[in-house]
């Protein structure tokens, strides 16, 4: 379980503070909708210890995460722009969840490929995402954040406007994954999206701040 207690957060720049406290069990899906500047993409970066908090504590299966460098996080994230390398292949991008040396068994060269081809983006394995269009990009990101999260003992998913750019008929095929994962790997995931519809699809929790 996913636990976020009184959680509070301010920007040098700005005289007001972001409050948080929610819970998100595993194998369940929660959605963070409100309006632009309510601090969603904040509660994200906080989660996942981007940023630090002024006080609270963020706690994972009762273990206190709070003080945690990012890497020691166990969760996986989806960014707003991806945070694809340009200079890499598709293929090597999501091997980046797996290894950031890029040395991978056969086994997990073919669980890439295996992830690539669920989100319907094999073919373009071999190209850089400057050759690729942005929803492929986001498609292409989402694979790097399912593998790791299936491979590295991730079990919280944090995604951040992850299916913006996708048509309706991507958008449900991607969905369709995130939730067979969450559910066979009893993980927990919080999703930040404007599209009401998404908490619908996703048969998720919805949390409007």
């Amino acid at each position: 379980m996913l636990e976020i207690k009184n959680l509070r957060f301010s920007y040098p720049s700005s005289e007001g503070e972001f409050a948080f406290d929610l819970t998100v069990d595993r194998g369940e899906i929660a959605v963070v909708q409100g309006r632009s500047g309510m601090g969603k993409s904040t509660l994200l970066n906080l989660i996942a210890g981007f940023l630090t908090p002024s006080t609270g504590q963020i706690l994972w299966q009762g273990d206190d995460l709070t003080a945690l460098p990012p890497q020691k996080r166990p969760l996986s994230m989806i960014f707003q722009d991806g945070n694809l390398f340009d200079h890499l292949s598709c293929r090597h991008n999501v091997a980046l969840g797996l290894n950031p040396s890029l040395s991978l068994t056969s086994e997990q060269w073919q669980a890439v490929d295996n992830a690539l081809d669920a989100l319907g983006i094999l073919p373009l394995k071999n190209r850089k995402p400057l050759e690729i269009s942005g929803g492929q990009q986001q498609r292409v990101a989402l694979a790097r954040a399912l593998i790791r999260a299936e491979w590295q003992d991730c079990h919280l998913l944090l995604f951040d406007e992850p299916f913006s750019a996708l048509d309706t008929e991507t958008r449900l095929d991607c969905i369709e994954v995130v939730k067979t994962l969450v559910k066979n790997k009893s993980m927990a995931a919080l999703m930040v999206s404007h599209d009401p519809e998404d908490a619908k699809r996703l048969a998720a929790k919805v949390f409007t701040i």
